[in-house]
């Protein structure tokens, strides 16, 4: 039903502005109420996508229903007044400019990202020095005669501005091709630049009319930017992208600087050809676009100081949390390490939070676990998802036995993961050396209790995290009567009835901040007899070389036995005790 009303109000608005263009045609005398009823159509069918679709950056998208209007208001007084307009429709065609510029690179600075500023820097600049060579070797000699200085200024300024806004929605749909709604803005950028020009060749010629092809190129940029607001796609333009994201590739920046000194000396260079042949005649557009070119210079110049310094400060970042990292004795160290590293690498400022899992790495998706990225945030784990949720995007960096997620803003993230990844490496391989430095301690821990207690009575049990046997001494089949399998629990050794009082035992031992806890078993053996055991377990969890629980069993059924026949004949032996058995027998 949304999908059906949403087509229905495209087609509605396609019907309105047909109409008011064949109304543009058919009655010349009606243009001002035709153009105002065009421009009020295209604003409100985007402030409508706005109210239907809801992105994520309406202020974009409220900027160019506002060009939309302002253009709309030159229109309406040129329609008043063609042969003299009032300044105000100019001041209103100037003012469209900044405010779609603004609107449309901020299209591209949000869901489809542009990369690398550099590129779209690149682009403006070409299309800079391509529109200063068409005007002086083409427009500026048909449009000389018949325009005077003021509308030849104007015009020029125009167009420049047609270009800027053409080149800005070519990037658009560079970033995203199967969007329509930037392939419709891209088609009305085309039509404002079509129109002008053919509005500045007629009015050399002398044959402006209302209705003409500039008016009908003017229309079509009203209908495509109102019907690019009317498309569920107009709300991917400011959505961040769906997936992960990878390392954006690397621009060719040599090829770019050539290019942007190349069109920053076309100016110049334009300049003395004219001044050698006859006279400037297109001092005032020369001027511009080499100011324009000069900006656009100094920007790429800044972007690559910046690119700079932030390399050396990654750098020395790097060779930092490398030291650190060599010496790292535990995952703690690590962690902190990681942290301490990656809150450098990051933009200066940037809002971020950093979280070092060592816990769900099981959980995680397989491709989670294969190469750096970033995802949104609630596509991590629920537990950090919760956390995290402020931020809007997430860098999932994968470790040896854990997960670095680093949360922030995208674009401080794409600036970022190439060095965190190398962080995150660096982690990897010193978890993977403390690992394995620990498992040959244990393994040597192990091979000494092994000689030890090899010809020892008492049973020595050594209990992992999860309670699982780890190591078991030589006469644990004396005592016990068995031999562990492998990987097994000690409930899983001992009879059903037994197993109440040894997770009794288990549970104190685990709470017990003494180090030590005692208590006595009494466990049938698989041949039916008991014994009676001594059981003391130590904590040594955090011992470096132990790194578990040390449970010792001790068999004391002979010693209780004899101690109970001593007291026995304690009793029985005396005195006492021989008359009183005595009288006992001599009155049965």
């Amino acid at each position: 039903m949304g999908a059906l009303s949403g087509r229905r109000l495209l087609v509605g608005f396609a019907v309105l502005v047909t109409a008011l263009v064949a109304m543009l045609v058919a009655r010349p005398g009606l243009d001002s109420v035709a153009w105002a009823g065009i421009g009020l159509s295209s604003a409100g069918a985007i402030v409508a996508g706005i109210a239907r679709f809801r992105p994520q950056r309406p202020a974009l998208w409220w900027a160019l229903a506002a060009a939309l209007v302002a253009m709309m208001i030159g229109d309406f007084l040129y329609g008043l007044a063609p042969d003299r307009p009032p300044a105000l429709a100019e001041v209103a065609y100037l003012a469209m400019f900044p405010i779609v510029s603004a609107a449309l690179i901020g299209l591209t600075r949000t869901g489809t990202f542009l990369e690398d500023r550099s590129r779209l820097v690149d682009l403006l600049a070409l299309g800079t020095a391509a529109l200063l060579a068409g005007w002086v070797f083409i427009a500026s000699p048909r449009l000389a005669g018949g325009m005077s200085p003021a509308d030849w200024s104007t015009q020029a300024a125009f167009t420049l501005g047609d270009v800027i806004v053409l080149v800005v929605t070519v990037r658009l749909v560079t970033a995203a091709p199967r969007n329509p709604s930037a392939i419709l803005l891209s088609v009305g950028a085309v039509g404002m630049l079509i129109g002008d020009v053919a509005y500045g060749v007629g009015v050399a010629d002398g044959s402006v009319r209302p209705g003409g092809a500039a008016d009908l190129a003017y229309a079509v940029l009203y209908g495509t930017w109102g019907a690019a607001a009317l498309l569920p796609s107009m709300a991917r333009l400011t959505a961040p992208p769906a997936g992960a994201v990878r390392a954006p590739r690397e621009p060719v920046h040599g090829l770019g600087l050539a290019l942007l000194l190349a069109c920053v000396a076309l100016a110049p260079l334009m300049l003395l050809v004219q001044s050698l042949t006859g006279g400037v005649h297109d001092g005032p557009m020369i001027a511009i676009t080499s100011g324009i070119t000069l900006l656009l210079l100094v920007v790429r110049l800044s972007d690559a100081i910046g690119k700079h310094s932030s390399a050396l400060r990654r750098e020395r970042a790097l060779r930092q949390a490398g030291t650190v990292l060599v010496g790292a004795a535990d995952a703690g160290q690590v962690a902190a390490a990681v942290k301490s590293a990656v809150r450098t690498l990051l933009p200066a400022g940037a809002p971020h939070a950093i979280v070092v899992d060592f816990s769900l790495t099981d959980l995680l998706p397989l491709g989670e676990l294969s190469a750096p990225h970033i995802q949104p945030v609630g596509e991590i784990p629920p537990l950090w998802g919760a956390k995290l949720a402020e931020y809007d995007h997430v860098l999932v960096c994968p470790l040896d036995a854990g997960v670095l997620y680093v949360a922030g803003h995208r674009r401080d993230l794409l600036a970022a993961i190439d060095a965190v990844s190398v962080v995150a490496g660096q982690a990897a391989l010193a978890l993977a050396r403390i690992s394995l430095t620990e498992a040959a301690s244990r393994r040597d821990s192990d091979e000494y209790l092994r000689a030890v207690t090899e010809h020892a009575g008492d049973v020595v049990l050594v209990l992992d995290d999860d309670q699982r046997i780890r190591y078991t001494s030589p006469s644990a089949a004396e005592v016990l009567g068995i031999w562990p399998t492998p990987f097994a629990t000690l409930r899983e050794i001992v009879a059903a009835e037994d197993r109440e009082q040894v997770a009794r035992t288990v549970s104190r031992a685990g709470s017990d901040t003494t180090g030590a806890t005692r208590d006595e078993w009494t466990l049938r053996r698989p041949d039916g007899t008991r014994v009676l055991l001594e059981v003391i377990f130590r904590d040594l969890r955090d011992d470096r070389l132990v790194r578990g629980m040390v449970v010792t069993l001790r068999d004391v059924t002979e010693e209780r036995r004899t101690e109970h026949e001593h007291l026995r004949r304690a009793f029985t032996d005396t005195p006492g005790a021989q008359n009183r058995d005595s009288s006992a027998r001599k009155f049965q």
